[in-house]
């Protein structure tokens, strides 16, 4: 600091106060947020003796290569390293990090922070977050494996209409999941139970893919119109008169001589858009009414529904992380739920295979 000399002049009884040029640092740079991880790192290493204190800190220096570059890549972020209940946070990620051998866990404590950085203003999610971080070097390898394609089960589904590209993104998906062969019996889910990231039923069994998957992507396991018919013919002219092109009717690749439109779900209608020559823009209320109308139309058929649900699973597992996800699936010996403990797990580690995923806690 550079000395800046000033002079004052006071009346009787008053008292002078000389102020010097003083500069105050608001934000916090990569630097310091480096020096403020590595003046904690003493306090997370207390509780081990010497011949222990060089290993731990030689996996803390590993994980900080991992979380300083991860938080300074998002906006505003590293302020947080001035705050002190994301202090007590990273101590207890240092600790884990500090109890662990495997690499793949320094990325995902460092998930794990960001996790708190995007959505710790909940604090159900807070919690949760600590809750995880605690456990992070006791979970399994093949258990948070197995956790995390349950949770991507339940919460990822493509949003392109067509079958084969859909399934194409699920492929490309779940081959990243799948980092490791998923376990098989009870041990697995015995240990997350254990540790808090799943519930087991006491009664019930999971659903097969047959019954599970063609639901939730109806868009695609569905019967549709039958070309020609009666209703094909009406919903052509329900096309025509809300000025949509009849070519929206795709052919059902799971059943021939019947079409569909091009969605996952009737929800999923409001998401279409129409592209012209200069440009794309969704649809309007009258399209989408007259686009659920055609839905709404669609034959209903016990045997052609199993026999679209029989297709629909022949294109899945011809997938190979798709089939082998499915069978594994199937292998499942109870039904259980996941914990908001196992989701934040399950979704960092996610996010960990796959930064593209969106964010879904």
């Amino acid at each position: 600091m550079e000395k800046n000399n000033q002079s004052q002049r006071a009346g009787s009884h008053s008292q002078q106060v000389q102020i010097e040029n003083v500069v105050i640092n608001q934000g916090i740079t990569e630097e310091r947020a480096r020096n403020v991880f590595m003046e904690m790192i003493p306090q997370a290493l207390e509780i081990y003796t010497q011949e222990a204190y060089a290993t731990a800190n030689m996996r803390i220096s590993k994980f900080e290569e991992s979380v300083i570059p991860r938080i300074a890549n998002i906006e505003g972020a590293l302020s947080l390293f001035a705050d002190p209940a994301f202090q007590i946070l990273l101590r207890k990620a240092q600790q884990s990090a500090a109890a662990t051998e495997r690499e793949n866990d320094y990325a995902l404590l460092s998930e794990l922070l960001v996790c708190h950085v995007e959505k710790g203003n909940n604090r159900k999610n807070r919690i949760a977050i600590s809750k995880a971080i605690d456990i992070v070097d006791d979970i399994d390898d093949d258990a948070l494996c197995a956790l995390t394609l349950a949770h991507a089960v339940n919460q990822y589904f493509p949003i392109s209409g067509d079958i084969e590209s859909g399934f194409n993104i699920l492929s490309g998906l779940f081959s990243k999941l799948l980092y490791i062969a998923p376990p098989k019996k009870m041990e697995w889910l015995e240990h997350l139970e254990v540790l808090g990231a799943v519930r087991l039923a006491q009664f019930g069994n999971l659903k097969r893919f047959v019954e599970y998957y063609p639901k939730q992507l109806a868009g695609y396991a569905c019967i549709g119109l039958k070309v020609d018919s009666e209703e094909y013919q009406e919903a052509i002219s329900i096309l025509r008169i809300a000025k949509l092109d009849p070519s929206i009717l795709v052919p059902n690749i799971l059943l021939d001589g019947y079409v569909r439109l091009p969605v996952t779900s009737k929800d999923s209608i409001k998401d279409l858009g129409i592209i012209n020559a200069v440009t794309t823009r969704g649809i309007n209320i009258n399209e989408k009414k007259a686009l659920e109308k055609i839905w709404e139309m669609y034959t209903i058929d016990d045997t052609l529904q199993q026999k679209v649900n029989t297709e629909f699973i022949n294109l899945w597992d011809s997938f190979e992380p798709l089939k082998t996800l499915r069978t594994w699936w199937e292998s499942i010996p109870t039904a259980f739920s996941i914990t908001k403990v196992g989701t934040i797990l399950a979704h960092t580690n996610a996010k960990r295979c796959d930064s593209t995923l969106p964010d879904l806690i």
